[in-house]
């Protein structure tokens, strides 16, 4: 626990950890590897075999339109000048919103209680598999643990579901959406940790089908985490300061965007894209594991990405589900994608780009002696605002509104990387001495 946190917060969730195991509602997920968290897999290819150099070679244009499905798009980027990207589409979207994750004792209590709730549950767990001797009794004490987190996923899975629904209704204000968001995520990373020490205690003596079905359950804790929801998380915490976010939903989807440092990450999930259901339809005679279809599906996805690769892909393949996760990095950062055989559609995305290596178009404006210079990308991705005296060019500190959110200030250099909202953009540009320029645009 923070050195920073609150005393009172730790006596409070050792009271609480307590309570029956059973009415926990959460649990965490490991950090994803740069931009996403590489699930347990049956197989495994690292960078391009001779059918997977085959497959990319097949890659389509850069200008070939994207891929579409009923509730979302693989975006096309800028210019097609960088990766396109896991988008739900304008017709889908429900709602939008900008804003802080940031220090919140609230938040920070239920993921220290949803921490010290698993911990007991995996130390009850191995206590009590070390206490039981026979390999029958055994087997029956892991069947039984994987059952609860069984239970424990569907459950989670519910509760995302119940959150994105009472968000777009609007019964869910954006900050308690938020709050909501990483008390899931944290409890996906906690049962994923369950699941590792479950196989830890195991050992060799853990049944081919129980790991089958871990690995399986951990295929659908994918949909429960994500690397902008770590951030928000470490910031209601107060382990990092305030996170901008910009959040888009679905009936099923959610996309989160935010800007830390250097960096820009963004996380996409559409649950229309999956199937639990069906055939495979990336398993054929000619690709049996399915491999190679996958990653040809994804070229056609991410053309950018597949002509510029520099690693990967690195592909896994999750249980004997029907996902495929593909890792590639490429010249502005990296990209984390998994498709469902199913569907042959993206359900999963993570992205991390360098701020600096990214594209952009340029849109200006001067009012009131200001100027306003918008280096903009694409609808929630990053944008950089650049504002100077007009007839000096000195750099000038002004607050920064956006569709009337104030999302921060220009400081000292005048400049503020910030997000790019999802359809129509509305900047205003204030200065401490009331003078103001504004900009609009629509996102594309």
């Amino acid at each position: 626990m923070p050195r920073n946190r609150p005393v009172l917060l730790a006596l409070l969730a050792a009271a609480l950890v307590l309570a029956p195991i059973t009415h926990v509602g959460a649990a965490s997920t490991m950090p994803p590897p740069s931009t996403g968290s590489a699930a347990p897999s049956v197989g495994t290819t690292a960078y391009p075999s001779p059918d997977l150099a085959t497959a990319l070679s097949s890659t389509v244009d850069n200008e070939s339109p994207p891929a579409t499905t009923e509730s979302a798009i693989v975006g096309a980027s800028l210019r097609g000048n960088t990766s396109n990207y896991l988008e739900i589409r304008e017709e889908a979207a429900e709602r939008t919103a900008q804003d802080r994750a940031s220090l919140n004792i609230a938040g920070a209590v239920q993921q220290d209680v949803t921490a010290l709730r698993s911990e007991y549950a995996s130390l009850t767990f191995e206590q009590r598999y070390e206490n039981t001797t026979g390999r029958e009794a055994r087997m029956n004490v892991l069947r039984s643990e994987v059952d609860r987190l069984e239970r424990r996923v569907q459950q989670l899975e519910l509760r995302r579901n119940q959150a994105i629904d009472e968000y777009n209704s609007g019964e869910m204000e954006t900050a308690a959406f938020y709050r909501e968001l990483v008390a899931i995520d944290t409890a996906a990373r906690a049962i994923e940790s369950q699941f590792a020490r479950v196989r830890k205690a195991a050992g060799l003596g853990l049944p081919s089908d129980l790991k089958t079905k871990m690995y399986n359950l951990e295929g659908d804790l994918l949909t429960l985490h994500g690397p902008v929801r770590q951030q928000m998380a470490q910031a209601m915490t107060g382990d990092r300061g305030p996170v901008p976010v910009y959040a888009v939903t679905s009936q099923t989807g959610i996309v989160l965007a935010s800007t830390q440092g250097s960096q820009y990450y963004r996380e996409a999930y559409i649950g229309d894209n999956r199937d639990k259901i069906g055939p495979d339809r990336f398993v054929t005679e000619s690709t049996p594991n399915g491999v190679r279809a996958a990653v040809s599906r994804m070229t056609e996805l991410y053309p950018w990405v597949s002509n510029n690769a520099r690693e990967g892909p690195d592909v896994e393949t999750i249980g004997n589900t029907s996902i495929y996760y593909v890792k590639v990095g490429h010249p502005h950062g990296s990209l984390d994608t998994y498709l469902d055989g199913r569907t042959e559609s993206v359900f999963r995305e993570f992205q991390t780009k360098r701020l600096s290596a990214l594209p952009t178009r340029t849109t200006t404006n001067a009012s009131d002696g200001v100027a306003l210079r918008v280096n903009r990308t694409h609808a929630t991705g990053p944008m950089h605002l650049t504002v100077t005296d007009n007839e000096t060019g000195e750099p000038l500190d002004a607050t920064v509104t956006i569709n009337g959110n104030e999302v921060g200030s220009t400081g000292d250099d005048g400049r503020l990387w910030t997000l790019t909202p999802h359809q129509a953009v509305r900047i205003k540009i204030t200065t401490p001495d009331g003078r103001t320029v504004a900009e609009r645009f629509f996102a594309d």
